[in-house]
């Protein structure tokens, strides 16, 4: 096959923090145009009100009777549709994002084509198990902060074992995937209108693409590699290589999802007998309104339905640096926002993470770097990828030195389960306070800054992986002339709480392979996911602040609103930093 466009440009939008947000509802899930729910009153009522569509010349576009529910779109009459007597509500479907958009630039990185990595670098070989990038010093810090070598000593896992990654689909061309998927399961056929302009239809025949319902976002191909990347002596291998993936292709290369198809994606998991889904898609709803409290209490009894099925659900806790409490409901005040900030999530509800029964993962990082005395005018020139923070700047990083400190963009609270590596900038602060590079392959090799003072070698500060050699969106490193990984394949390094899930799903994947009795009892399973945990302490990064509207480091914008910076003086209590703790792989197959 000859790859063509493989990479386009990253043309991401910081989504939020662009105006002061007054009430809780301006933070919620959008609401699509022409596309609703139709929620019949019992499951008695379900196949009449089915019939009643289609006999009033609805066009249904989706049905789930699992949950009593179809979709209808076009030229919808509500309100007749209200009154139908086995009709209790009819609810405008709502449109998520990759979990969850804000801050997205800043978590996906600066817009880069597909670049192609030259030279290399002394390897310092370890006797490590897992293919060959595994060696090369720093670089796949996350796999081993779960002891992941130490729990493939027992099981890299069963291949009855499955995980369904519910995202922009799975790159199954590429190299670390091409074995591993065993099905493709594509949701968005079932858009309508659709959500993505152009089509993954469309762009895969701009692309000579063999198939629309590859990953043309990127996003989803991270994951996949992340939990089960193939053990083939090339490249990277995942975290449970044994086991095999299905792709639960719910979004197209925007990185955007109905809910409807969420719901849709894991019902057909459950009922296809599929061990975990994997989920790092979300956003927030407003209970106050009864359409979407209608529409998380779906969420409830879909991941209710999965549960009795036996399919773990294990998703995001999000990116806003908020706390959420029971239910997904946000219980502090304001998110990180980037200048003039202000905006306020308080009093919603973050789904589907916080939804009961759902495993809700938070993300730690890898090492949190110092400042400098002096930095070099090229450090200052690399813009958001600075590679050097001035000890003069206002905002300084806390917890210099140490290992597994909550991200500076990752939720916390009582709701959170467990925490995964997730990775962040060098020094743990935003973008716009000069938070720092992601690390390898960013810098390094042939810095890509043009600068002569970078000698990060192959350290990662952000977590890396594959990602799709179709990706519009998640940067691509092609290393050809790196003899650990193979030709023309793409690989990326990003960050975030979707970063930190697959780390969890995985782990669950290897627990029901090595305790094959617990396969399908989800709540053996968390429970031993949760048991097993590393009881990380002393987390130094702090909440966000509400009055401190100074200046940002990188851009001199003022913070008029608040919420821009961390307040090192307020640090995250551990207990709501990592729930349960750092997911262990090696404890958890013991």
């Amino acid at each position: 096959m000859t790859k063509r466009s493989l990479c386009a440009v990253v043309a991401l939008l910081v989504l939020a923090g662009l105006a002061v947000a007054s009430s809780a509802s301006a933070g919620a899930t959008p609401a699509a145009s022409g596309r609703f729910i139709v929620i019949a009153r019992s499951s008695s009522d379900y196949a009449a009100m089915h019939s009643n569509l289609s006999s009033a010349a609805q066009k249904v576009v989706l049905s789930m009777p699992q949950i009593n529910t179809d979709v209808v779109v076009g030229n919808v009459d509500v309100a007749s549709l209200s009154s139908n007597s086995h009709v209790m509500r009819v609810i405008p479907d709502r449109i998520e994002t990759i979990a969850p958009p804000t801050q997205k630039a800043d978590l996906f990185g600066a817009s880069k084509t597909k670049t192609a990595i030259r030279g290399g670098l002394t390897t310092a070989k370890e006797k490590v198990g897992g293919d060959p990038a595994l060696t090369l010093p720093g670089l796949m810090w996350n796999l081993h902060r779960i002891n992941a070598v130490g729990a493939w000593q027992k099981t890299i896992g069963a291949g009855e074992v499955t995980v369904g990654v519910a995202d922009t689909g799975l790159d199954y061309t590429h190299v670390e995937l091409q074995n591993q998927v065993t099905q493709v399961e594509d949701f968005t056929t079932t858009e309508d209108p659709v959500i993505c302009d152009p089509s993954d239809h469309r762009l895969a025949h701009q692309l000579g693409a063999p198939a629309d319902d590859l990953d043309f976002n990127g996003h989803g191909s991270w994951i996949g590699g992340n939990i089960a990347g193939e053990l083939n002596g090339t490249g990277i291998n995942g975290i449970a290589p044994g086991i095999k993936l299905v792709s639960l292709k719910i979004s197209g290369w925007c990185g955007s999802a109905y809910d409807s198809t969420i719901l849709n994606a894991f019902l057909w998991a459950a009922d296809h007998g599929l061990d975990v889904v994997s989920i790092s898609f979300g956003g927030y709803l407003d209970r106050s309104d009864s359409n979407q409290d209608a529409l998380y209490n779906l969420y409830v009894s879909t991941v209710q339905y999965a549960h009795d099925l036996g399919t773990t659900i294990v998703a995001a806790a999000g990116n806003e640096h908020t706390r959420i409490g029971d239910g997904g409901q946000v219980i502090s005040h304001g998110i990180l926002d980037i200048p003039p900030g202000g905006t306020d999530y308080f009093g919603l509800y973050e789904l589907p993470g916080g939804v009961p029964g759902v495993v809700d993962v938070s993300a730690t990082g890898n090492v949190v770097k110092g400042t400098s005395a002096n930095c070099p005018d090229d450090a200052l020139a690399a813009g958001g990828f600075t590679w050097c923070k001035p000890a003069s700047d206002r905002h300084q990083p806390a917890g210099v030195g140490k290992k597994n400190q909550l991200t500076y963009y990752s939720n916390y609270g009582p709701r959170i389960d467990v925490a995964g590596p997730g990775g962040a900038r060098k020094f743990n602060v935003p973008a716009a306070d000069r938070g720092g590079t992601p690390g390898w392959p960013y810098t390094g090799i042939n810095s890509l800054f043009g600068g002569t003072s970078v000698s990060d070698g192959y350290h990662a500060w952000e977590a890396f992986s594959i990602t799709s050699n179709w990706a519009q969106e998640i940067p691509c490193f092609t290393l050809n002339d790196q003899p650990e990984f193979p030709d023309d394949q793409c690989y990326s390094i990003i960050q975030g709480t979707s970063m930190a899930t697959p780390h969890a799903s995985a782990v669950v994947a290897l627990i029901a392979s090595a305790h094959p009795e617990m396969r399908h009892d989800v709540d053996a399973l968390v429970a031993k996911l949760k048991s097993s945990a590393q009881k990380v302490t002393g987390n130094k990064t702090g909440k966000m602040s509400a009055t401190d509207t100074s200046n940002t480091d990188l851009t001199n914008l003022p913070c008029t609103f608040g919420y821009c910076h961390l307040n090192n003086n307020q640090p995250v209590p551990d207990s709501e930093a990592y729930g349960a703790g750092l997911v262990d792989a090696a404890a958890a197959v013991r």
